[in-house]
Order: structure tokens, then C-alpha cells, then sequence
């Protein structure tokens, strides 16, 4: 079977997949002209034609990625006891909002999934509290070589994106 899936990798890893499977293409249709005795054009035609069957197959493979998702982990109902310069925040009103999306309110108990968000694109994180912002921050997926990452915040450390692997108090299913 040929290696063509790019689901979850980062551009460059799909670029050096595509040279691979063209590499292969050329490679195992070059030997099998070889060995049938085929003509010279014949056999370009058929390298022609395996190549952009291998380009088709990769394009629609990466086209088919997984969206990304973004878990929010609860954060504590109770006002923080310990809090970073300029991190005053009412629980109540914490808000995480991606993207051009409507804002969410921090949950307390179980974490949130937001979904469908593009792998290749940069994102933007707001959170606010009492009609502020307290924090924002852009991220790609492809700096954490993950599409499932995790957002946590508490005051203190201010907040946290991580892969969901690496992040155990994150549970979106």
C-alpha cells in the first residue's frame, strides 16, 4: 500500500511524502516498462499517468484532514487565592472565545470541545472577564504537532495550550 496519508502532518512532512510516492511511481513503473520491453514514449506516458493518479490520490488524502479541536479544561467556580499581576478575573464571567466565534462561557465542571477549526490556519484565543480582556494569544496546530490541543487557565500561570496528550485534567471526548 502506498504511505499517502497526510492526515495530522505538518506541510513539510506531506511535501517529503509526495516526493516519496513520486520516487516509487517512477521507480516501480520505470522497472516494470524495463522488463515488458516497452518503448521509450510508452513508458513515459505510463510514468505520466502513475504520476498524476499518485498526486490526485495525496491531494485528495490531504484535502480529507481532520479538523482540529481545542479542549477547554474546567477551571475552579471559586475566585483564585493566588493571582499574576494584572490576572484579577471573576469566574463567573471567564469567557475563552476562537477565532470570529461566539464566546464561551469557562466551564466549571467538564470540559468543552470546540471543533472544526483549520490545521493550517493561525488561530486567535480571547478570554475575558466582567467585559475585559484578560488575555490573547495566536497559535497554529502545527506548533504543537498535534490537532488536539488543550487550554487551561487559572490566574496564576496564566493560560496554557498544550496537546491533549501531555494534558491528563483535559477530558472532551
Amino acid at each position: 500500500m502506498l504511505p499517502c496519508n497526510l492526515e495530522g502532518e505538518d506541510e513539510m512532512k506531506g511535501m517529503q511524502q509526495i516526493a516519496m510516492l513520486r520516487r516509487y511511481a517512477l521507480s516501480n513503473i520505470a522497472d516494470a516498462g524495463n522488463k515488458r520491453g516497452m518503448k521509450w514514449g510508452t513508458q513515459l506516458r505510463s510514468n505520466a499517468c502513475a504520476l498524476l493518479i499518485v498526486f490526485l490520490a495525496c491531494a485528495a488524502l490531504s484535502g480529507q484532514r481532520k479538523p482540529g479541536t481545542v479542549c477547554v479544561a474546567p477551571n475552579p467556580s471559586e475566585p483564585p487565592t493566588r493571582i499574576s499581576p494584572g490576572g484579577n478575573y471573576n469566574p463567573a464571567t471567564l469567557s475563552v472565545k476562537i477565532d470570529k466565534r461566539q464566546p464561551i462561557l469557562w466551564p466549571h465542571k467538564e470540559s468543552v470541545k470546540i471543533g472544526d477549526l483549520d490545521l493550517a490556519e493561525r488561530h486567535l484565543v480571547v478570554l475575558t472577564s466582567d467585559g475585559r480582556r484578560i488575555e490573547s494569544f495566536w497559535f497554529r496546530f502545527a506548533e504543537y504537532n498535534s490537532g488536539e490541543l488543550c487550554v487551561s487557565f487559572d490566574g496564576y500561570q496564566r493560560v496554557q495550550l498544550r496537546d491533549t496528550k501531555s494534558s491528563p485534567w483535559c477530558k472532551c471526548k
